[in-house]
This record gives structure tokens, sequence and C-alpha cells, in this order.
């Protein structure tokens, strides 16, 4: 696990709210989102957004109507309380991250490149979109049905921790990429060493969506942002350490962690 840095503000909680976390009092979670999403790299603020609605709605891709639901409520509980902030320095860029977050993302990987993904399409996109082949159900991790694409992110518990497993989740992939090539659906998928050129991820992202057509709807216009060094620097966040998968796939990770 990469070193936390601890980061220290001046600025008072933004209600007078707290609970306890593990023995200590703290002030309350969606405060501490808000304040996040004011302060931090967006790239940080979304991806910890997306975990926290993700955990808070109990999000389940069995019940995605129901849980979607739930997270809808919390956002607007999450943004009326950044009212409370108005006329304060990093309130909108907060309200347009609050606005965007996705209860559907599993990981930070998949709201990483949600975030990514956001930020660049003018169409609709899902997360956990279902789709059926043969009486079998699939979810993909990101779907952009206007362009028939699918993005995936390929993880390391995705492939299993040994030959026999990643033989396995191998063939599943191929089998189940087929049939939905067969309905006439694309694939893009990205892994953990994409992560390392963000532009080079965008230009890829863009190419496969073909963007130039219709603009990027306004509240995901302004979404993007370059990670700073203190958010993505080495060693940190979505940065890789030489590890190796089965089969000689390089795909060590830094698990991340949240700055304060």
């Amino acid at each position: 696990m990469p070193a936390a840095l601890r980061v220290y503000r001046r600025t008072p909680p933004i209600t007078s709210e707290r609970t306890q976390v593990s023995g200590l009092l703290t002030e309350h979670p969606y405060d501490a989102l808000i304040r996040c999403a004011m302060h931090d790299d967006a790239l940080q603020a979304f991806t910890l957004g997306c975990s926290a609605l993700h955990k808070w709605s109990g999000f389940s891709n069995f019940s995605q109507d129901v849980c979607r639901g739930r997270a809808e409520v919390i956002r607007k509980t999450l943004l009326s309380r950044l009212e409370r902030e108005r006329g304060h320095r990093g309130r909108v860029r907060a309200q347009r991250i609050l606005s965007s977050i996705d209860p559907g993302c599993d990981n930070p990987a998949e709201a990483a490149l949600t975030w990514v993904v956001r930020a660049l399409c003018p169409y609709e996109v899902s997360t956990q979109y279902e789709l059926t082949e043969g009486g079998r159900r699939f979810f993909a991790d990101i779907a952009i049905p206007h362009c028939k694409l699918i993005i995936e992110f390929d993880g390391i518990e995705k492939l299993g921790s040994t030959q026999g497993e990643f033989d396995r989740a191998k063939r599943s992939w191929v089998q189940r990429e087929q049939a939905l090539q067969d309905q006439g659906w694309r694939f893009l998928r990205v892994n953990w060493m994409d992560f390392k050129d963000w532009e080079a991820l965008r230009s890829r992202i863009s190419h496969a969506i073909g963007v130039a057509s219709k603009p990027i709807p306004a509240r995901f216009a302004l979404l993007w942002e370059p990670p700073s060094e203190r958010c993505d620097g080495e060693g940190r966040r979505f940065r890789g350490h030489e590890s190796h998968w089965p089969n000689g796939t390089d795909g060590g990770i830094q698990v991340p962690v949240k700055n304060g």
C-alpha cells in the first residue's frame, strides 16, 4: 500500500452532524465527500464518490432499479448539503462531480474509467449494463448503446490467482465476447497499465466512440482535468509496480487510499 498523505484544512465542517467511525468521532461521511469534491482532484473525488454511492445504496446488479433509486435520494441529499457552501470556492466543481458519480462502479478502477468515458462521450453511458445471449445474463462494466460499444476494465480479480483460473477466465471472455460481437457489439478493454498514460487512454476511447458528431452534455463537459502529481504520482493511485499475472501479463497495482 502506498504511503498516505495527511491533509489539514482550516475550513469548518459543512454541518454540525457527527458520526462514529471505528470508535472515532468524525464529521458526517456526506460532508467529507462534499469537501473532497470541492477541494481534491476530480479523479480522487469521482472515484471516492462512486465507491461511497455504491456502498450507501447497497448496489446489486440484480436489483439495479431499486439501488439506483436509493442512490438518487442520496445524491439529492448531497447536493442539498452542498448548497450550504454557496459562494465558496469549489462549490460549482463539486456540484458537477456529485451530479456525475455512478453507484454502478464496482471498484476505483471502474470508477476512474467511467470518469474518463463520461468526460468524452456525447451519448448515454450505462454502468453494469445487462445483456443476454442464449438465456445467459451478462453485465458490461460500461456500455454505450448508441455505439454498441462495451468498455471493460480487466482487473486481476477477474483473472484469478492460478494458471487454471486464468485459463478458465480467458475462455469465458472469448466465448462471451464472441457471442456479443455476433449481436453487433464492439469491445474496448482497459487494464491498470493504461492508467499510466491518461491522454493515450482518452485518445483510444475517443476513437472508439467517434465523438466528433455531437457535443458532450453540459453536465459532463468540464468533468475532466489531468490528475495532479499528488493524486496520481509515481507509486500512488493507479500507478503499477513490477508484478506479473499468470501467462506473463503485467497487472501489478497499488491499492488506492484516500488522502486525509
